[in-house]
């Protein structure tokens, strides 16, 4: 079984986790086929590949979808923060979880690195003790079953990303944001161009990522967005206190005890 990733970097859209895995005595087949990274691939060939993923029947695969909402929501927790390499971990290891619940008999496990190959290999290890676990840099271009894992991650990651749409149409057609990724100029014209003023942009931007922070948090009014500050128990003046009361008896709250509710933006 092979595991890679893709859409790690990109401001827009998710990140997805994949894997595949086939017979040991199919490995063979898989180098035939023509699986490489999916990075060097052309779409077409990547199109291609993964219908034949789907075709051969020897291949079997499954896949972990982080939108984007998600990462934004974990990366921007005020406390016990959820980075992204955690839930690269998490992602992988729910992977082979997935595959080993339907009863596939495992042997070898082969994995993308995410940090330290090392480490991540030794934590693998401890976590899938009968498995011969496997943790490199680049594995999508060195091992066959990865490079057919990185083709069940990048098509469906760009499916889902270009049939993204708003909600409501009123709120926008604009769909020409490029590749995604923060250092796109066609990227960067559409985050401009669809900057809501107080709620910033729909759930297909991560908001946790530097272009969004940039604007939303070190200087909002100087992208046309408004500065939003959220008042907790801990820092309210007197008057915030005051009016907070008053709202609550109007309300019939001010009996109740309140809960802290955490926020994110």
């Amino acid at each position: 079984l092979g595991i890679d990733e893709a859409g790690r970097g990109p401001v827009l859209g998710p990140m997805v986790y994949a894997c595949a895995f086939c017979a040991v005595d199919d490995e063979p087949r898989l180098k035939s086929m023509g699986f490489m990274d999916s990075k060097q691939l052309t779409e077409a060939k990547r199109d291609a590949l993964w219908s034949e993923v789907q075709r051969v029947g020897f291949i079997g695969w499954k896949m972990r979808v982080l939108h984007a909402s998600e990462i934004s929501e974990g990366m921007l927790r005020k406390e016990e923060k959820y980075n992204l390499n955690a839930m690269s971990h998490d992602a992988a290891i729910g992977l082979v979880r997935a595959v080993l619940d339907m009863g596939i008999n495992l042997k070898y496990l082969t994995v993308d690195t995410v940090g330290d190959p090392e480490r991540y290999e030794m934590k693998l290890q401890s976590i899938f003790p009968t498995l011969s676990v496997k943790v490199a840099k680049k594995a999508d271009a060195l091992f066959p079953i990865v490079s057919a894992a990185s083709i069940c991650a990048k098509v469906p990651r760009d499916m889902l990303l270009s049939g993204w749409r708003f909600c409501d149409e009123s709120m926008g057609s604009d769909y020409s944001w490029g590749c995604g990724y923060p250092s796109d100029k066609e990227t960067q014209r559409w985050l401009r161009s669809n900057l809501d003023p107080l709620f910033g942009w729909p759930d297909v931007v991560r908001f946790s990522w530097a272009p969004a922070l940039e604007v939303l948090q070190k200087d909002p009014r100087k992208h046309g967005a408004v500065s939003v500050i959220w008042g907790d128990e801990t820092d309210e003046t007197g008057n915030t206190k005051q009016q907070r009361g008053q709202m609550e008896a109007f309300l019939g709250l001010g009996v109740q005890k309140r809960q802290k509710v955490e926020r994110h933006f």
